[in-house]
């Protein structure tokens, strides 16, 4: 009886050890280990615990050997070999690919590098660069991309930018499957010219395909997130398990074609499609995921060909495991768990319903039947998931995915195939042309697709909803469907205490080389600056949505600059705003000037400041000042305001622009925060928002010695991830960062700021 659940404990440890903190010494594992192992002799129950502890050793093992060959934490110049060894994304600024680098001293190094200059990067391609690298390291907000996470669950080791000389070497060992996918990628390029205005279609036939995951404009890509389609338009778990069930029908009608049949036809079939399976991941990059799940398909086949003694949760568990053998990093990929926890839902739904369906029910309205069952299962199982790592449920998902995946299973990805291994003009064409028409439907539809926020709930209610979901589905007559459902409609409409009267909450949101800082009261929220356009959709958002932010009563858009205004359009699709306020409202319909004008929240003073006289036609000093003051504590915000402003703010207000935080204006720069100014403001603490080894060097060595100079704390969120302040108490106003626990594997937040 203890033997089956060897491999559920040895996932386990797995799991969790991406949750240490910190890695005990090498000596300790070995102790623990062989102790566990003489106790388990006698102990039987033990040999669990000595699974799970086994599978932890393993995952910290494989992961402390991952991070030596990432790039050290420094950013330094270096002259490189590099090979390019995947498909090159070029957008309107820059090329970028992944490499295989050489350093001087013989280290390795799998780095995504970008060229500003957009040369031609062809695969296999080896070359002689000088490149500014730096760790893959980027925002830490409460959710949202991590990129350190990102970077170590597909094996990258940095992140650089190349100078502008190159020298072209002899070429690399490109295997014949990149070579291959060149070659597939030019001849779609060469058949449906820009002429034809099929250009998203045309993309979207080379990711289903080849996986190139980066020829589908930002724009819709974003349309996909509302949808919750995005499994749908990159090639996983969903798109490989077909392509091997077409290829194992193919076999199964060749062999009935046949006129010598084998002994063991199930096990051609099952060859057949691991064979069209392992060949479709190889055509699209062979890339994590699709290695992922070729070896998922070949573990749940050997289970089946057993056929005796082998369930399906066995089959389950050893997949899971066989994946994290093979890759430990597996545990950090959300498509790793959103394909387990699909196909664990549906095995759950249908344990004891297998094999029950008598002839009369073999037809198509059972089909029908027994496929809406399954699409229910998917949708209330990764219900949690989605809200837990998203802060997110887009509500047409289920509808929309129920007509999408027969769609671009049996449709779409087919003909991209089949464009690809018979790249005939005409067929090529009519395949982007479809693709095209769906692509303009879909992004029509995203407009109008509403999604739920979901606040991030307590530990607890977390756990209880994930059980809550796995009753949700549970057959009728058990007796745990109204809890369960109640459970799940705490955890979507969950939403965090609020504050009390006269207390004012300030996060200042990690938006890379960028501003957004976000100011709560009891009942009102209001947004400074959005930053990037990326950064609002990889960071701002969903920290707006995991903090339970719906609607926001005052949005505030200092100045018309992309680092400050470029996520307005993802805040205002995602958000109801109530109130708009602009340095430049001439470039934002329905904005007003962010004057000098002051109201009350929630027993908190808010006041917009105001330099008499225009200062200059800089769109920098055009800038929003805004000052919130709570009790007889302030923040003070003042956007990318120059010091020629701040001087004149100085004149107008004197010591009433005291405050307890300030927002360093223009990210840190030399050209901002004063002497005078800091004098007049005399914070306690002042934030740089800025990025991680930016180009700027934000903040400026200058800046940082004057605010060291006058006494005040400096704060980055380049090294902190987000910040948060609590105002209008008596207690400490900084509060930390938003996520101030770090794993043993991450190296921001960093331990200590510069």
């Amino acid at each position: 009886m203890l033997m089956p659940y060897l491999l559920p404990c040895w996932v386990l440890g797995v799991a969790v050890s991406f949750a240490l903190p910190f890695v005990p010494h090498w000596a300790v594992w070995a102790v623990v280990l062989f102790g566990l192992a003489g106790l388990a002799l006698r102990f039987r129950w033990l040999i669990w615990v000595l699974a799970a502890v086994a599978g932890m050793a393993y995952g910290v093992w494989r992961t402390e050997s991952a991070l030596a060959e990432q790039w050290p934490l420094v950013q330094r110049e270096a002259a490189l070999t590099v090979e390019v060894v995947d498909l090159p994304y070029a957008d309107s600024r820059k090329t970028q690919f992944l490499a295989r680098a050489w350093c001087d001293d013989g280290r390795v190094f799998q780095l995504l590098l970008s060229d500003y200059g957009k040369r031609d990067w062809p695969v296999g391609s080896r070359w002689r660069v000088g490149a500014k690298l730096r760790p893959a390291v980027g925002a830490v907000n409460i959710r949202g991309l991590n990129r350190e996470t990102w970077a170590l669950a597909n094996g990258i080791g940095g992140v650089g930018t190349l100078a502008k000389g190159r020298q072209r070497l002899a070429a690399g060992s490109a295997s014949v499957w990149a070579l291959w996918r060149e070659r597939i990628r030019r001849s779609w390029q060469r058949s449906v010219s820009p002429e034809y205005g099929f250009s998203d279609g045309m993309a979207l036939m080379r990711m289903l395909s080849i996986g190139e995951q980066s020829a589908l404009r930002p724009a819709v890509w974003q349309a996909f997130r509302p949808l919750g389609m995005t499994h749908l338009v990159s090639i996983s778990g969903l798109h490989v398990t077909m392509v091997a069930l077409m290829c194992g029908g193919l076999m199964k009608m060749l062999l009935r074609c046949s006129p010598y049949l084998p002994q063991r036809p199930k096990r051609w079939v099952l060859v057949g499609g691991l064979l069209g399976a392992a060949a479709y991941a190889a055509l699209s990059g062979f890339s994590v995921p699709t290695q992922r799940s070729v070896l998922m398909l070949a573990v749940l086949a050997w289970a089946w060909l057993r056929g005796r003694g082998a369930t399906a949760w066995s089959g389950w568990w050893a997949a899971l495991a066989a994946v994290l053998l093979f890759d430990p990093s597996a545990v950090l990929g959300v498509g790793t768990w959103l394909s387990f926890g699909l196909i664990a839902s549906l095995i759950w739904v249908s344990a004891g319903r297998l094999g029950r369906a008598s002839g009369a029910e073999k037809n198509i309205y059972a089909g029908f039947q027994t496929a809406l069952h399954g699409q229910w299962a998917a949708t209330v199982g990764s219900l949690v998931l989605l809200g837990s790592i998203f802060a997110s449920l887009p509500l047409i998902s289920p509808l929309v995915n129920a007509l999408a995946i027969p769609w671009f299973s049996w449709v779409l990805t087919p003909l991209a195939l089949l464009g690809s291994l018979l790249p005939l003009a005409p067929l090529q064409i009519l395949a982007a042309a479809l693709a095209e028409y769906t692509l303009r439907a879909l992004m029509w539809l995203a407009d109008f697709a509403p999604e739920w926020a979901v606040a991030v709930p307590p530990v607890p209610l977390l756990a209880l909803a994930a059980v809550a979901a796995a009753a949700a589905l549970l057959p009728r007559g058990s007796g745990m469907r109204l809890w369960a459902w109640l459970v799940l409609a705490g955890f979507v409409f969950y939403r965090p205490p609020p504050l009390e009267e006269g207390r004012l909450k300030m996060a200042v949101l990690d938006a890379g080389q960028g501003l957004s800082v976000l100011l709560q009261t009891k009942d009102h929220d209001l947004l400074f600056d959005t930053g990037t356009a990326a950064a609002a959709a990889t960071g701002i958002v969903p920290s707006l949505n995991a903090l339970g932010i719906r609607r926001l009563d005052k949005l505030i858009l200092s100045h018309h600059d992309s680092d400050h205004d470029g996520g307005f359009p993802a805040v205002r699709r995602n958000r109801t705003i109530a109130d708009l306020a602009a340095g430049q409202p001439e470039f934002y319909a329905a904005a007003q000037l962010c004057g000098e004008t002051s109201w009350w929240w929630n027993g908190v003073y808010f006041e917009f400041l105001r330099p008499a006289g225009k200062v200059s036609n800089d769109d920098n000093d055009q800038s929003c000042v805004l000052r919130a003051v709570a009790g007889n504590q302030a923040v003070m915000i003042t956007g990318d305001l120059g010091q020629k402003g701040e001087a004149a703010l100085v004149a107008k207000y004197g010591e009433a622009l005291y405050s307890s935080v300030l927002v360093l204006g223009h990210h840190g720069s030399s050209s901002a925060s004063s002497g005078v100014f800091l004098n007049a403001v005399s914070p306690r603490y002042a934030v740089a928002s800025s990025g991680y080894a930016n180009s700027y060097r934000h903040p400026t060595q200058e800046v940082q010695n004057r605010v060291r100079a006058h006494g005040i704390k400096l704060l980055r969120t380049d090294y902190q991830g987000a910040l948060q302040f609590e105002l209008g108490g008596s207690g400490e106003i900084f509060q930390g960062s938003m996520r101030p626990y770090r794993f043993y594997w991450q190296k921001k937040p960093f331990a200590a700021v510069p």
